[in-house]
């Protein structure tokens, strides 16, 4: 019989001999600890800049601006205020019910819009589509009306088409778009 032998013990040394660091490291070492000590400089100069900003922000705010002349513009005339007042009805105009009261009465399939061209300005509104008939027509005319955003809806002209072997109705309808109060 053969005796089994345990095996010999590793030999870990992990800890190896002690080597001396190289110049790169040394080096490398000496970069890093400039470098920190630059940002830190940074951070100390922009800290005490921040810190004086905030203290003339504070005197700024207790003196309330006396002492100093704020430059005074003199107020708009009138050629300059009418412009400014035009384009302010025009934005103060509620577009989302005009857009969703055409929307609304353009639901029925028979009634195709192919152009709604509107003047803010003047409160003016042309709508221009196609229908299959002129009952449907004069039944998207009377919804426009019924909505109540638009006011003075109606039929400007219309003119019979025939496009194949089905006759389309072209129209145009003008209405008046009143500003909200």
């Amino acid at each position: 019989m053969n005796p089994r032998r345990a095996p010999s013990s590793p030999d870990l040394d992990f800890a190896g001999g002690i080597r001396r660091p190289s110049a790169l490291g040394w080096l490398l070492l000496a970069f890093g600890v400039i470098a920190s000590a630059g940002v830190l400089h940074e951070y100390d100069v922009l800290e005490n800049r921040v810190a004086e900003e905030t203290h003339a922000l504070a005197r700024a705010r207790q003196m309330g601006g006396a002492g100093r002349a704020a430059p005074t513009r003199p107020p708009p005339g009138e050629a300059e205020l009418k412009p400014a007042l035009a384009v302010a009805r025009v934005l103060n105009r509620d577009w989302q019910a005009l857009l969703s009261s055409i929307g609304n009465a353009a639901a029925d399939p028979g009634v195709a819009l192919l152009e709604v061209e509107q003047d803010g300005a003047k409160g003016s509104l042309k709508i221009v589509g196609e229908a299959r008939t002129l009952p449907e027509v004069f039944a998207f005319t009377k919804r426009l009306e019924a909505d109540d955003v638009l006011r003075e809806v109606r039929l400007s002209g219309y003119v019979l088409r025939r496009d194949g072997p089905t006759p389309v109705i072209g129209f145009s309808i003008q209405a008046r778009w009143e500003v909200l109060r």
